[in-house]
């Protein structure tokens, strides 16, 4: 739906998961033991379940709210394949240690699903490979290997890049766009609200990332955040922009990050609320005419795109099919009235959030 009168969209809201960790470690245990002083935490070690694999869960709740997503796959070098002078450094465990083989049969299935769903895989590309384009390739085609699909969209690992040589090395090796401008410590856009075109070709930038932690840190209280993410929204639909969300998939796990989930849906309900666009950057970008089209005539593309599929899933007594569109994107059309729900209509439990 839209809030403007020319029934277009008014702003767009890309959603987007970092893939750091898919499972639990035994660091995170220990570290969650002795930071709440709790020694309830290390029974995790010897649990049968993994917390932080939240895939269906993210994807039942797109699902119930007509949305789909990028997810960014993170193909990081291993600690013990490091210099051995990181391997007593808090840096270095942080990085390197416990992440994820992007050929497991499990994941590999479960990236696979999304593509199929609708959703977009993409890369994140690893700490060290900003200015090493031959390992970004190498990433890349992992990930391509394991979905079967090409890869188009990046962001780089804790938003390390060298610009615009990095930029430079995602257009060399076949990617789009990059979705990592973004600052861990605010909120607010640094870099204007207009897609950005480094090379003055089809590659491009987005111009600002909003990310979980940032904004759940930005407040003492949730009507605090929720405040500030109104500010934020506000000034995006002000200017007719782009803005993307990134919120890590382990986040959506309420034990370890309480609110989280559900200030995300909270996000894309209000931005729906207010005649947002919302979908995966893969699909804002293929409505992009390139080299040079805007947002503002991205989103006029986008709208009359989903009036004629509408028009076409339109039966003789006016109801709308919900089938997604060619991209996969069941986001609502120019007419129709929000989806307003409740925490206990959800499958996700990620619903409304009392203050805290």
């Amino acid at each position: 739906m839209s809030s403007r009168g020319d029934g277009g969209y008014a702003f767009a809201l890309c959603l987007t998961h970092d893939i750091d960790r898919v499972y639990k470690t035994p660091q995170n245990y220990l570290f969650d033991s002795l930071s709440q002083r709790d020694p309830r935490h290390l029974a995790g070690l010897v649990s049968a379940k993994n917390p932080y694999w939240q895939f269906e869960r993210i994807m039942a709740l797109e699902s119930m709210l007509g949305v789909r997503s990028a997810f960014y796959v993170l193909d990081e070098r291993r600690l013990a394949d490091r210099p051995k002078r990181e391997w007593a450094t808090l840096s270095g465990w942080s990085r390197y240690s416990g992440r994820y083989d992007v050929t497991d049969p499990q994941l590999a299935a479960t990236l696979e699903s999304l593509e199929n769903g609708g959703w977009e895989v993409g890369l994140q590309g690893s700490f060290t490979s900003p200015r090493d384009p031959a390992r970004l390739r190498y990433e890349k085609e992992r990930i391509e290997d394991a979905t079967g699909r090409p890869v188009r969209g990046n962001r780089q690992h804790y938003l390390n890049l060298a610009r615009p040589e990095t930029w430079d090395h995602h257009r060399e090796i076949g990617l789009d766009y990059d979705a990592s401008l973004a600052d861990p410590h605010s909120l607010d856009f640094q870099y204007g609200h207009e897609l950005r075109r480094p090379f003055d070709d089809e590659f491009v930038v987005f111009p600002w990332t909003i990310m979980d932690q940032t904004t759940m840190e930005s407040a003492g209280t949730m009507s605090g955040i929720r405040d500030n993410c109104e500010r934020i929204l506000k000034e995006v639909c002000n200017e007719t922009g782009v803005l993307v969300l990134d919120w890590h998939q382990r986040t959506f796990y309420d034990p370890d990050f309480p609110g989280w989930g559900g200030t995300y849906r909270w996000l894309i309900e209000r931005a729906l609320e207010m005649g947002a666009w919302v979908g995966p950057p893969r699909t804002f970008y293929d409505a992009t005419s390139q080299p040079d089209g805007t947002v503002v005539e991205t989103l006029e593309t986008l709208s009359a795109r989903e009036r004629a599929e509408s028009d076409a899933h339109t039966d003789p007594t006016g109801y709308r099919d919900r089938a997604p569109d060619s991209n996969g994107h069941r986001g609502r059309t120019a007419g129709e009235t929000p989806l307003q729900t409740r925490s206990s209509e959800s499958p996700t439990n990620a619903g409304d959030l009392p203050d805290r």
